[in-house]
C-alpha cells in the first residue's frame, strides 16, 4: 500500500523520509464542497466508496483506520509483492526484489497493517480528500490499473501464494478497484475494496497513490 511510484509502496520509510524532507502535505485548496447529488442508499458500490472514504478521512483517524480489514490488508500486500518481484513493477531495487523472492506467502500480521495504513492517513488520505467532493473514477496509473488483476503465478512460487492468489480473486469478484479525486484537495488515490455483510456493504483491502 502506499506509493509505488517511490519505487516501493510498501516501503513506509521512504514515504515518511519524503514527507519530512518536504515539510507537511500540501494545504489542499479552500473552497465550498457541493453536497452529495443524491442520498447514499440510491449510490453505485463504487459511489459509496469515494463517498464513506471522504466523510471518513473528514471525521478523524480512527473513522479512516476503520474502513479497513487489515488480515485482508496482510495478505493483499504479500501477493503484490511477489507479482512486483517477477516484473509487474519496474525499476524495483535489486535488493528490494531480493527480499520480495525472499517472502514466503505468509501474511503481514494484523498489527503492522493497522499501523501502515494509519501512518497514511495524513500524506495520502489527507492530501487526497482535502475539504470533499470525492468522486469515484477508474484508477489513473498503470500500477492502480493493475490493483485488481492477479495472473496465475509461475510453477516454483512457494505454496503459500496460492491460497493468497484464491482469497484476492474471491474479493475482486465481489468487489473491485475504485480511483477516488476529491475537488477540494490534491492528487489521487486507488482503494481496493470487498463487498461485505456489515453496515456500509465492504470493507477496503489496501489504498495506493494514484
Amino acid at each position: 500500500m502506499g506509493s509505488r511510484s517511490l519505487k516501493v509502496g510498501s516501503s513506509l520509510g521512504l514515504v515518511l523520509l519524503l514527507a519530512a524532507c518536504g515539510g507537511s502535505p500540501p494545504t489542499p485548496p479552500e473552497h465550498p464542497i457541493d453536497p452529495p447529488a443524491k442520498p447514499r442508499a440510491q449510490m453505485t458500490m463504487q459511489e459509496k466508496v469515494a463517498f464513506d472514504f471522504q466523510q471518513a478521512v473528514l471525521a478523524n483517524k480512527d473513522a479512516y483506520v476503520a474502513l479497513f480489514d487489515f488480515v485482508a490488508v496482510g495478505e493483499y500486500e504479500i501477493l503484490l509483492h511477489r507479482y512486483d518481484a517477477i516484473g509487474r513493477l519496474e525499476n524495483l531495487d535489486e535488493d528490494q526484489k531480493a527480499q520480495f523472492m525472499g517472502e514466503d506467502g505468509t501474511p503481514y500480521p494484523h498489527e503492522r497493517e493497522r499501523r501502515n495504513v494509519g501512518n497514511f492517513y495524513k500524506i495520502l488520505a489527507q492530501r487526497t480528500v482535502g475539504t470533499g467532493g470525492c468522486v469515484a473514477s477508474d484508477p489513473r496509473t498503470h500500477y492502480g490499473k493493475q490493483l485488481g488483476t492477479f495472473e496465475e503465478l509461475p510453477a516454483e512460487t512457494p505454496p503459500g501464494y496460492a491460497k493468497l492468489r484464491t482469497d484476492a480473486v474471491g474479493w475482486l469478484q465481489h468487489g473491485g478497484v475504485v480511483g477516488i479525486k476529491c475537488t477540494g484537495g490534491t492528487g489521487g488515490i486507488a482503494v481496493v475494496y470487498t463487498e461485505r455483510p456489515n453496515e456500509r456493504g465492504y470493507d477496503l483491502i489496501t489504498i495506493y497513490d494514484d
